[in-house]
């Protein structure tokens, strides 16, 4: 007798395997492991039957892509997007439960695969929408505000370390990408392709996800203490961009804003190794 697990993974092997690969209507080849385990019925053979769950899972599974890569889609059309998530389904089968995760390599993809590696606002458009959508379902938290400031002793201000939000992301664009995804997004033509180096800011506030443009300075800042710089780190680098004497208030200011933007989650005080 077959166990469950051995049927469980004869199943799965066919879904991933020619049957799903076929276009809708056609025939699985014979052979399958699973085939001789599955009824028929007056209406469909049991390889029929097969083909049609096979056909439907990979549509489920091109429906997900299509979600998360909404604007990649109405930029590069409907043929071209089709083969690429044929592409797509067939070099990186689905390993999670979750569907959240499934399109997470498209990146990886078209970065090495031809034509849309010859384009690079394909590439940056899918980083752009792979972002947007991790920051709309990453892990909550409660996030500090400026009132948090005054917990804070001032002998504990120069290592003073931040937890960020896990939404907060920092993309960098070399080319007016932001541009074509927001004409997309407002259902506008896309302006042609121009160099642009840019680095975007994108994070989720009340709900929402945002995103802004950043100047050297604070993408400096940022980069720094998500790497675990503390605020004396942060001051000694900012004064490549800052007088000595406004550094400190401007390290501040950075703070606050990003406080008032709902994205820290923590302060470490090293005295104490603990957030709060």
């Amino acid at each position: 007798m077959t166990s469950l697990r051995e049927l469980q993974q004869s199943f799965m092997k066919h879904l991933h395997g020619e049957a799903s690969q076929h276009a809708e209507g056609s025939e699985h080849a014979e052979g399958s492991e699973i085939v001789q385990h599955i009824q028929s019925t007056p209406d469909a053979t049991a390889q029929r039957r097969l083909d049609i769950y096979a056909i439907g899972y990979r549509l489920r599974l091109k429906e997900a892509i299509t979600t998360d890569f909404e604007c990649l889609h109405g930029y590069i059309g409907d043929d071209l997007f089709d083969q690429l998530m044929d592409s797509y389904i067939n070099q990186y089968p689905s390993q999670h439960p979750s569907l959240r995760y499934f399109s997470q390599h498209l990146v990886e993809l078209l970065s090495t695969q031809k034509p849309f590696v010859d384009y690079p606002e394909i590439i940056e458009i899918a980083k752009i929408e792979h972002a947007f959508n991790h920051s709309f379902d990453a892990a909550d938290c409660t996030t500090l505000s400026t009132e948090d400031l005054s917990k804070i002793a001032a002998e504990s201000w120069p290592t003073l370390e931040v937890k960020f939000h896990d939404s907060v992301q920092l993309l960098h664009c070399k080319h007016n990408s932001f541009a074509i995804w927001k004409a997309i997004t407002d259902e506008n033509n896309p302006p042609d392709l121009e160099p642009d180096n840019t680095t975007w800011l994108i994070w989720r506030k009340d709900l929402i996800s945002r995103y802004r443009a950043l100047d050297d300075a604070e993408m400096y800042a940022l980069t720094r203490l998500a790497a675990g710089d503390n605020f004396s780190e942060l001051c000694e680098g900012l004064l490549d961009y800052f007088e000595e004497e406004k550094t400190p208030s401007q390290a501040v200011y950075y703070l606050q804003t990003w406080l008032n933007e709902m994205m820290v989650c923590g302060f470490l005080l090293s005295s104490k190794k603990q957030y709060f």
